[in-house]
């Protein structure tokens, strides 16, 4: 048991190091010595856990889909509107982005191309490709928007696809542009967007019964 406690920090470890390296140098300039270095462990304990540099790549992706699948299974399991679990869905990506190195870096080599050759097991974020994300996170804004369209919450008439692709591409907008300048996540930012997107979306004078 103490063995595999010791193992299973090893690999967390590695992992945290080569999010780090891949975050701030790329997948193709980042080596695997540094990323050794940076973890504290000899190359031959991180080719024990990775076999390549992809694999260290598919690991990290996997675990940045893991944290963003978690955080729309909390959007989606939520009680309350719909559009306020959108809202603070929003949010929670953004925090992920800002201050999780794993998720910012999982994302980045889903963009360029070095994410997982297998689709991940709770079919959001870790399927192959770097619009992959972007795919499944659209599919989660449909279904909040669909549960806000049954309550009632969303102006009469309104395109439920066509919003949840443009809410999609504002958040991957924003990521891109976060990658030259972090404060483009911000609370302040995101709340924004809210406050000029919201008025579009639901009821006149209902915007103020939500949280931006």
């Amino acid at each position: 048991m103490v063995k595999q406690e010791r193992a299973g920090r090893t690999r967390q470890a590695v992992l945290l190091a080569a999010a780090c390296t891949f975050a701030d140098a790329g997948f193709e300039s980042a080596s695997l010595v540094d990323i050794s270095r940076r973890a504290g462990v000899s190359k031959g304990a991180l080719y024990f856990h990775f076999v390549s540099k992809q694999a260290l790549a598919d690991g990290v992706r996997a675990a940045a889909g893991r944290e963003i699948g978690s955080a729309a299974l909390r959007a989606l399991r939520a009680g309350g509107p719909a559009v306020q679990s959108l809202i603070d869905f929003s949010h929670e990506l953004g925090r992920l982005l800002r201050e999780d190195v794993v998720v910012r870096a999982g994302v980045q080599l889903g963009r360029t191309g070095h994410g997982p050759r297998r689709t991940d097991a709770t079919g959001l974020p870790g399927s192959p490709g770097p619009d992959a994300t972007w795919r499944s996170l659209t599919a989660v804004v449909r279904r909040l928007l669909g549960r806000a369209a049954e309550a009632g919450e969303l102006r009469p008439g309104i395109d439920r696809r066509a919003a949840a692709e443009l809410l999609t591409t504002v958040a991957a907008g924003l990521v891109l542009l976060a990658a030259e300048d972090a404060d483009r996540l911000r609370p302040e930012a995101v709340r924004e967007i809210w406050t000029a997107a919201l008025p579009a979306l639901v009821p006149g004078g209902c915007c103020a019964a939500y949280r931006v």
